[in-house]
């Protein structure tokens, strides 16, 4: 099998959705079905969570749950259609082919109703009328309202007659739609169709504005649920690309969105183990033994460090699972016979992920170990970070990749420049003497300088591979060209 880059989607199951699901949303799957299925009216409900957080996958699990229990669903995905422009059209399709598995004797006829009262609108519908034609339904804000009289103002000139019959157009097609529907519920035991919406905050800024008004202008009708999975934060700068910065984004979704449900913070450090297990890190460690004082264990240490900093950054689920997967190129491209010093890839992957430009820098010595330090450990979202061995181990890691060429060359007792062990030794001086109370930042100052000097009595003939790494990392290097035994581990 070949090695994959992008990590894969993962599988789910029709007779158990939750099979393989790593981020434990049976629940509000569950809490949310009950939802639904107790509505009557037209509904509009937003699923937020931020880029990359499992939208995605979430809506795969919970349509196959619906699928499940009877509910119909159709499936529209925003940014694949993007390239229609016109999202009525894209939207009316979708949705009346989507429902080609759910017919029967009086829901067939219900269906083609429906698809000829869309072909009516779509004739009439030129930019603006939509919106002019169905003004009333939605309690828009005094903007769009000026905008909705500049409109009508020009109709008034001419043509007002081909407004009308597009207004008729659109009361037919609302009427249609909601025949359709109430029949399509009383097949189903009274649940509503569900429409969910996906990657709506990947579309064009005008393209998604767009989709979201047409959704609640004109399929708004009792017995169906839309369902939209969003970045409420992206989406409101998609609004206010179209109508300015000044415009109340947050106010406009207020009036489109009926309900809101944020997804819950997902068990990282679960899914990082599920992501290094789908690489079969272990595989690779089985196969290879590097020489090192650094760990006793350097799959664990691979493996926690990646989820105590992974954990401690605003980091998506989407960047840490390809982060690993990149980690997972190569060491099963890595020939067998060549160290690997995988904690110091692992210590350079954590930084490339968290910031590339800095990585970049740090790579071509443009930046210090401090300014690493700074950003990753000082600048963490989980102030704990700094208090946590892993971060010992990192900053220890850093100082010697930074001054790896000059460690090789000089004793251990030599003193050499670094910026982050100049901060910890100022420090030291300035507390000594000082030990009524327990001093974290200066146990932190002795534990890294402290590490730093067994790490530069190591074998400086080996040294740590800062410069291999990057390269490898960057799949630079000819290390990654060579034998693929059958004992090397492969990523399907």
């Amino acid at each position: 099998m070949g090695i994959r880059i992008q990590p894969k989607e993962i599988e789910v199951p029709q007779d158990d959705p939750f099979k393989y699901d790593l981020l434990e949303r049976k629940e509000a799957v569950e809490v949310l079905t009950h939802l639904v299925g107790s509505l009557e009216g037209p509904c509009v409900l937003a699923v937020d969570a931020a880029w990359g957080a499992g939208k995605t996958t979430f809506l795969r699990i919970w349509q196959q749950y619906l699928r499940n229990q009877g509910f119909p669903v159709i499936e529209f995905n925003a940014w694949e259609n993007d390239f229609s422009g016109d999202p009525l059209v894209a939207l009316s399709t979708e949705l009346t082919e989507g429902l080609n598995e759910c017919r029967n004797g009086p829901l067939n006829k219900k269906i083609d109703e429906t698809k000829r009262a869309a072909k009516e609108v779509l004739k009439r519908a030129v930019p603006g009328v939509i919106r002019l034609a169905t003004a009333g339904m939605l309690d828009v804000n005094p903007l769009l309202e000026k905008e909705l009289g500049q409109t009508l103002a020009s109709y008034a000139e001419g043509r007002l007659t081909e407004y009308k019959d597009t207004k008729v157009a659109i009361d037919s097609f609302r009427a249609a739609l909601k025949d359709m529907a109430v029949t399509l519920s009383q097949s189903s035991e009274n649940r509503p169709l569900i429409v969910m919406i996906d990657e709506l905050d990947r579309c064009r800024p005008s393209y998604a504005v767009e989709l979201l008004e047409i959704a609640k202008h004109l399929f708004a009708v009792d017995r169906i649920v839309f369902v939209l999975a969003v970045n409420r934060s992206q989406l409101a700068h998609s609004i206010r690309a179209v109508y300015g910065s000044d415009f109340d984004a947050e106010g406009y979704l207020r009036r489109f969105f009926d309900a809101d449900f944020r997804l819950p913070a997902s068990d990282r450090d679960r899914f990082i183990d599920a992501q290094l297990d789908g690489i079969r890190v272990n595989d690779y460690f089985k196969r290879t033994a590097d020489r090192t004082v650094i760990s006793d264990n350097e799959e664990e240490s691979v493996r926690n460090l990646l989820k105590v900093f992974f954990g401690a950054h605003d980091l998506s689920l989407r960047q840490i699972a390809q982060a690993i997967h990149r980690l997972g190129l190569v060491y099963a491209s890595l020939q067998s016979n060549l160290r690997s010093f995988a904690i110091t890839a692992a210590v350079l992957l954590i930084v490339q992920t968290i910031d590339p430009n800095l990585y970049q820098k740090f790579r071509h010595r443009q930046v210090s170990d401090a300014d690493v330090v700074d950003k990753v450990v000082n600048g963490a979202v989980d102030r704990t970070l700094a208090q946590q061995f892993e971060s010992r181990l990192f900053e220890a890691m850093i100082v010697v990749a930074f001054r790896e060429e000059e460690i090789a060359n000089m004793s251990a007792e030599e003193p050499f420049k670094s910026p982050l062990l100049q901060r910890y030794k100022e420090l030291l001086a300035a507390r000594q003497g000082d030990w009524t109370s327990r001093d974290p930042d200066r146990e932190r100052a002795e534990q890294v300088m402290t590490r730093v000097q067994q790490y530069r009595r190591y074998d400086g003939i080996l040294r740590f591979g800062f410069l291999p790494s990057a390269a490898r990392l960057e799949l630079l290097s000819s290390d990654l060209i060579g034998e693929h035994s059958d004992e090397a581990p492969k990523q399907t």
